[in-house]
């Protein structure tokens, strides 16, 4: 059976779902209507509903990066300087990751996090609150990510260092469930798919907190 996979990983929690299709309700179906910390997501639209309005986004620097040097290949072989300003933009969303990375390795304090995070906002803001670009590519990449920014969802996590800038622990996550279907030609109907990623969140979220996923299984049945 075909059906849309999803990873929702906090630092003690994974859990996976399978539906038919992914939209903002099968999002709510999990987080509620009460939720109250922050997503950190790829740019896939669903996120950005009015649903989600209020609701606090760090949108994953890795996609981000892939959009930006997406652009840019796109313009090599192109006359003029193009592919530039997307290279521009992928500096600077490494550069937030590793200002990150420095962080929480203890290599900055957080006064020097906060003052290289206000740097960085400033490269954001001049690269993309600027007048129109000469390339659709850029211009496109440009407005795509102004309205992100004007969210404050493209460097949310330089206000929150607890936030990561990317959402590589969910996209770990699910790659494993994603690997393991190919395999076995996926589910037969919705009950396998729902019972396989029952058992698999109660397995992931077990070693995640460093436990036993059989006796963990095993105490589930008592």
């Amino acid at each position: 059976m075909a059906a849309w996979m999803s990873a929702f990983r906090s630092a003690d929690i994974v859990l996976y779902r399978a539906n038919p299709r992914h939209t903002n309700a099968e999002v709510r179906a999990v987080l509620g209507d009460d939720f109250a910390g922050t997503l950190v997501t790829d740019r896939f639209k669903v996120y950005d509903s009015l649903v989600f309005a209020e609701t606090k986004q760090q949108k994953c620097l890795a996609h981000l990066i892939r959009n930006a040097d997406g652009a840019a290949e796109e313009q090599h072989a192109q006359p003029g300087r193009g592919e530039r300003y997307p290279q521009r933009l992928a500096q600077l969303f490494r550069d937030g990751i590793r200002l990150h990375s420095a962080y929480h390795a203890g290599l900055v304090n957080r006064q020097e996090y906060a003052r290289q995070g206000e740097s960085l906002t400033l490269r954001m803001d001049y690269l993309l609150d600027r007048s129109p670009l000469k390339t659709k590519i850029n211009e496109r990449l440009r407005l795509g990510l102004l309205e992100q920014h004007r969210r404050g969802r493209l460097l949310y996590f330089l206000i929150d260092p607890d936030i990561p800038p990317t959402n590589n622990a969910a996209e770990r996550a699910l790659r494993s469930v994603v690997m393991a279907r190919k395999v076995s030609q996926c589910s037969k109907n919705l009950l396998g798919a729902t019972t396989y990623t029952r058992i698999k969140s109660v397995v992931e979220t077990a070693r995640l907190r460093g436990e036993d996923p059989v006796a963990v299984l095993m105490a589930l049945r008592r």
